[in-house]
């Protein structure tokens, strides 16, 4: 069911309850207030008979029935009839076609040991009151039916249907008109994202004027339409850039391989074409392996084998490790303050991720320092491990800084320097994943410094 169905239904069903609750209640009370206003004329009217008949001197029952006769016209059917204490019935008026409301000896007893009480009889309702007078008990039945009082209320209900039904017509058809008035945004929304696809993700939702939920809910469509914009960018940047570095060394080994196998060579040009040729294959080697290693790293680390790492062994590797890929690159390792307690090394990750994070940060500082020095210092807080890999290199612009851990980026200071624009991209991945961070400080001329926070494992879980 349509939301705009819903709301109209929930919308007359709530109105509708609220008339229903109102029009009861209406009638109610006025039927109430009806009782209690017929009670009390049936009830003056008794005690004035009563007062007349034993308290006037010279009134006996043919005149007191006659002043009866006259009075109490918008009561009809009424009856009176008064029992002395002996239980003798003293006066008795009804109307003509009436029968008068009277007591047995039983109804009497009661009476007297009851009180004053309310009856109804069919259409009639009925009074039975104590009277005392000069030591004297006496009991009075008054009895009518209350026509006026009955039709105004018949009427009174009349209205009352009348302005249920109505009310809840017009309840309908205003909730339909206001249900359509609130969805008609969120139609318009539907609308719009049905026409964006992955060909115009530069159009945006068109935002209301009204700060309301619903345009928040289209500053959200619009976030969310730049993100997958810049993510497609991204992809598509990287595709490219990853198709180029692939074709690069491909096309040059089948190049070199054409032009080899045109003639005979020695075994001199051979060797030359050879060694050309594996060192094309071991730059896509490790191309390939870089763009498997950002696969690996890319998503969350559900999937990833993690246990406890030891960071200070971990970054002991490095020196050798640097030394292995170019011996003119080395390292400094600066391990001054050592945490009192042990746990304080120790990271919960993946080893082989996190180790080749670091390495690629500091083969970047020693590629790019003139002196091939990579400074690696290893601090702590509270509840953070703190690497921190500097160089004295050119630096990176703030422009720079905003691209350098996209992939295949390269700076223009850095275009003659080997790479692929892999490293640091892979790094920053890696450590997310760790719930990590990387902060860079860079001075054009003077050198870069990265600095890398991880959790310490017994705050992992808690990051």
């Amino acid at each position: 069911m349509k939301i705009k169905y819903r709301i109209t239904i929930l919308f007359s069903v709530v109105v509708s309850l609220i008339l229903l609750i109102v029009c009861t209640s209406i009638y109610y009370f006025s039927d109430l207030n009806r009782q209690k206003d017929f009670t009390r004329r049936i009830q003056n009217r008794a005690i004035t008979t009563a007062n007349l008949l034993l308290k006037v001197e010279g009134i006996d029952t043919n005149l007191l029935q006659r002043i009866d006769e006259t009075t109490m016209i918008t009561i009809k059917e009424k009856s009176v009839v008064i029992y002395d204490d002996r239980g003798q019935k003293l006066y008795q008026y009804a109307d003509s076609n009436t029968t008068a409301a009277t007591l047995d000896s039983i109804g009497l007893e009661k009476a007297r040991n009851r009180g004053d009480y309310h009856f109804t009889d069919g259409n009639k309702e009925g009074l039975v009151i104590n009277y005392n007078y000069q030591n004297h008990r006496y009991v009075l039945v008054a009895s009518a039916i209350d026509k006026s009082g009955l039709e105004k209320l018949s009427q009174l209900r009349i209205i009352l249907m009348i302005s249920f039904f109505s009310g809840i017509l017009i309840t309908v058809i205003s909730g339909s008109v206001f249900s359509v008035n609130i969805v008609s945004p969120i139609q318009n929304i539907t609308r719009e994202v049905k026409e964006i696809s992955s060909q115009n993700l530069a159009r945006r939702i068109k935002l209301s004027k009204t700060k309301d939920e619903i345009h928040e809910l289209s500053a959200t469509f619009n976030d969310l339409l730049t993100r997958l914009e810049e993510s497609f960018d991204i992809q598509r940047h990287f595709i490219a850039n990853a198709s180029h570095e692939l074709s690069t060394p491909l096309t040059s080994i089948l190049s070199q391989l054409e032009i080899t196998l045109q003639n005979e060579r020695s075994a001199q040009e051979y060797e030359t074409v050879l060694r050309s040729v594996h060192e094309d294959v071991r730059n896509l080697t490790q191309l390939t392996r870089s763009l498997l290693e950002i696969a690996k790293a890319t998503g969350t680390s559900n999937g990833m084998e993690l246990t406890l790492v030891r960071m200070d062994e971990l970054i002991m590797k490095l020196p050798a490790e640097l030394k292995k890929i170019e011996s003119s690159f080395h390292a400094q390792l600066h391990f001054d303050n050592f945490p009192d307690n042990e746990d304080g090394l120790l990271i919960f990750g993946n080893p082989d991720l996190l180790y080749s994070a670091i390495r690629n940060i500091a083969i970047n500082a020693c590629k790019y320092s003139p002196d091939h020095l990579a400074n690696i210092s290893l601090g702590f807080s509270d509840d953070k491990l703190l690497i921190s890999i500097s160089d004295n290199g050119p630096g990176i612009s703030d422009e720079d800084k905003k691209m350098i851990f996209q992939p295949f980026y390269r700076t223009s200071e850095t275009n003659h320097i080997h790479g692929f624009g892999l490293g640091l991209p892979l790094a920053l991945r890696i450590i997310n994943l760790h719930k990590g961070s990387i902060d860079i400080d860079s001075i054009a001329g003077k050198g870069t410094r990265f600095r890398i926070g991880l959790p310490i494992a017994q705050r992992f879980h808690k990051v």
